[in-house]
């Protein structure tokens, strides 16, 4: 009799037991976990955070109307490619993730990269410039320009459209940073230009003054700057400080909450290339996103928000292409052409790099931005 009781409470416990994971798996058939790596905290925490935010408002758009819902395991790559990898491994291994988005800085997105393509993990940075990204691997992506169409936008608008022949460079010393500069100087002098002076900088430095000197003493017609917001503010706020008034130009960290904390009033204003986004532009896409934004986080979006946003949104798109197998993922990207996006249209080549257009604006001291002119990547 206690055989025959002992072998029914084994039975019954198995029983539950299965039921119990059955009822688990079932639970997470409706659950697709997506991964975020992105700088938040540390040099570059306040992009990181915006594109974030911008991630937050596609998944909430999807989970509302839709009975499977995205999960997202968000990590800290803490601006460095140490925590980004350390992130990146346990995304894969603890939380099994099969796709991950991030990081939105050169050096950690590579420093992960070969990771992710050992373990067949999709990766896609929403502002990866780096030329290296397109060599990275077949489940390497982004929705962000090369360093390579950046670089040579400016160099073609400085030298022709400005007259500028004289140019004086300073860059972050990282993946970013050197990428862009040598492709703008490459550009640059073969047109006909001169880059008298090139210096970079260490990432979180704050003091400038020794390398303004340097500048000053060049003389150039212009100064081009491939930095991070906070320090480019630090940059331009010197240069105010010691009297330089050679004119400014860059690219997309100008266009940034932290800058514009640190610079306004210490300039009249910047030239600089970026992805476009027109937060007042008549579209229902961008009215629904900016909308949604300012309901969820109370204010409005920036181009590193509107990019974490449209990155997140082709990722749905493939995912529902693919009935949700994530395992075709990686082939549905490669089939994304003009995508519609609150960034603009977005092809992504055979290389998983991104066609889309830039453009030239100009910030003005109290912050005000205008598009100047439409470079388009065709």
């Amino acid at each position: 009799m206690k055989t025959i009781k002992l072998l029914s409470i084994i039975l019954i416990t198995a029983f539950l037991f299965t039921s119990c994971e059955q009822c688990s798996n079932k639970r997470d058939e409706g659950v697709i976990k997506i991964g975020v790596i992105l700088p938040l905290t540390g040099p570059v925490a306040e992009p990181g955070n915006n594109a974030l935010n911008g991630i937050k408002v596609a998944v909430e758009q999807f989970n509302r109307k839709n009975a499977r819902k995205i999960v997202l395991i968000i990590e800290d790559s803490k601006s460095n490619s140490k925590d980004g990898v350390s992130a990146i491994n346990k995304l894969i291994e603890v939380d099994k993730t099969k796709i991950i988005i991030g990081d939105i800085m050169s050096s950690v997105f590579l420093a992960c990269a070969p990771i992710a393509e050992k373990n067949k993990v999709v990766l896609i940075s929403p502002g990866a410039s780096n030329p290296k990204v397109r060599d990275a691997g077949d489940y390497i992506f982004r929705d962000y320009l090369s360093d390579d169409f950046d670089g040579q936008v400016m160099a073609n608008y400085l030298f022709k459209s400005l007259n500028k022949k004289n140019v004086c460079i300073i860059a972050v010393n990282n993946d970013y940073g050197i990428g862009v500069e040598n492709t703008f100087t490459s550009n640059f002098v073969a047109l006909g230009g001169e880059v008298s002076l090139r210096v970079k900088y260490e990432q979180g430095q704050i003091d400038f003054k020794s390398i303004l000197i340097k500048i000053r003493n060049a003389k150039p017609e212009v100064l081009y700057i491939v930095g991070n917001p906070v320090e480019n503010g630090n940059i331009v706020k010197q240069m105010k400080e010691m009297n330089i008034s050679i004119p400014i130009t860059g690219n997309l960290s100008f266009e940034n909450e932290e800058f514009i904390k640190v610079a306004k009033g210490s300039f009249d204003s910047i030239i600089f290339s970026a992805p476009y986004f027109d937060l007042k532009v008549d579209n229902d896409l961008v009215k629904s996103f900016v909308k949604d934004y300012l309901f969820m986080i109370k204010k409005e979006p920036d181009i590193a928000a509107s990019l974490g946003y449209d990155v997140t949104q082709i990722l749905i798109v493939t995912i529902q292409n693919s009935k949700f197998d994530l395992s075709n993922v990686k082939d549905k990207l490669y089939r994304i052409k003009n995508f519609r996006g609150v960034t603009g249209n977005t092809s992504i080549n055979s290389k998983g790099d991104v066609l889309k257009d830039v453009y030239i604006k100009k910030i003005s001291g109290n912050g005000d931005i205008y598009i100047v002119k439409l470079f388009s990547i065709n």
